[in-house]
């Protein structure tokens, strides 16, 4: 349901594109796409020359803002009913699939409808009685129960493993962010940085990737590397100096930004800020590059991403290809 769910609104997001791309094409005074940039811009919708092209591409187009979609209307003067269409396709490209709810729990049988063998079971045979599984003393690895012991048939709840983790999950996210904030602290203050956040002490095993979804703010402090973001998301914007390279990453899908940087060092920052003012960052512990957490980005041009190095600070502010290069490690 949630691949046929992702085929619509992709087939949506480039019908949209195609739609614009025409008001764009059939307009009699051939505005180019710079001046029309200019004059939406002039209307109280910021938007460059770039991300425009990147709305009107006829492959892998990026999904246009709704805001974008009326000032365009209204500088070509398209028909009225031309709009609702416009804004029914981001409407069907920006729906998002919807988890099934969890089904009822099973009710446990009564002692009567228990076999009465089953009932009876002598106080020796319980005690020989074990777990599925038990924790191992290194790893939790499962350790199967006894060959001889009885086997006692238990009822299993797929829904509840589920839960329990999602729950895991979620929590090794806010985990990661909080020892993200915390190692950023201590080193500002010059203390060194806390034994989990070294190579020699890896802490609690990471999720696998694309295990988080999140959308706008719900993406705030979350690792791309561990989101679905990562799946479709791009280098909008570089910056090079003093030996290092910065890169802003958006992702279409979730509308969230992060900063990545490469060719740094210890104790170099990486941050990423929106037009809202909230702002992420991470210190770098080892290795020769990082990435901070993502923040809300409607698009790329409503973040900034630069790093901070004892040798000068980069920005990432010259516009790339919008060819989408995903990452699998989210980074």
């Amino acid at each position: 349901m949630g691949v046929e769910r992702d085929q619509h609104a992709n087939a949506a997001r480039h019908e949209l594109a195609h739609l614009l791309r025409t008001w764009w094409k059939e307009d009699p005074k051939k505005v180019t796409q710079e001046s029309l940039a200019r004059q939406i811009t002039e209307r109280g919708v910021k938007i460059s020359q770039e991300m425009l092209s990147r709305y009107l591409k006829q492959s892998r187009p990026t999904l246009a803002r709704p805001d974008v979609i009326r000032a365009m209307h209204e500088v070509l003067g398209r028909p009225p009913e031309e709009l609702t269409v416009a804004l029914g396709l981001h409407a069907r490209a920006n729906a998002r699939a919807v988890l099934p709810a969890e089904p009822p729990p099973e009710e446990s049988p009564s002692p009567k409808d228990t076999p009465a063998a089953a009932q009876d079971t002598s106080s020796t045979d319980r005690a020989r009685l074990a777990p599925d599984t038990v924790a191992s003393a290194r790893g939790g690895a499962p350790v199967q129960e006894p060959v001889d012991a009885p086997v006692v048939t238990r009822r299993r709840w797929p829904w509840a493993a589920a839960a329990m983790a999602a729950a895991v999950v979620a929590g090794i996210v806010v985990l990661t962010a909080a020892m993200t904030d915390r190692d950023d602290d201590a080193s500002a203050k010059g203390r060194p940085p806390s034994p989990t956040a070294s190579p020699f002490f890896p802490g609690p095993p990471s999720p696998s990737p694309s295990t988080v979804k999140c959308w706008r703010k719900t993406c705030y402090g979350v690792d791309p590397k561990y989101a679905t973001c990562g799946e479709d998301a791009t280098t909008y914007y570089t910056g090079k100096g003093h030996g290092i390279l910065v890169e802003l990453r958006f992702s279409p899908s979730c509308q969230a930004a992060w900063a990545k940087m490469t060719g740094t060092t210890q104790g170099d920052v990486v941050r990423i800020t929106n037009n809202a003012g909230d702002t992420r960052h991470y210190t770098q512990q080892w290795g020769h590059d990082a990435h901070s957490t993502m923040v809300e980005a409607l698009n790329p041009d409503t973040a900034e991403a630069c790093a901070s190095t004892p040798r000068g600070r980069v920005c990432a502010t010259t516009p790339v290809d919008a060819t989408p290069t995903p990452v699998p490690s989210g980074s």
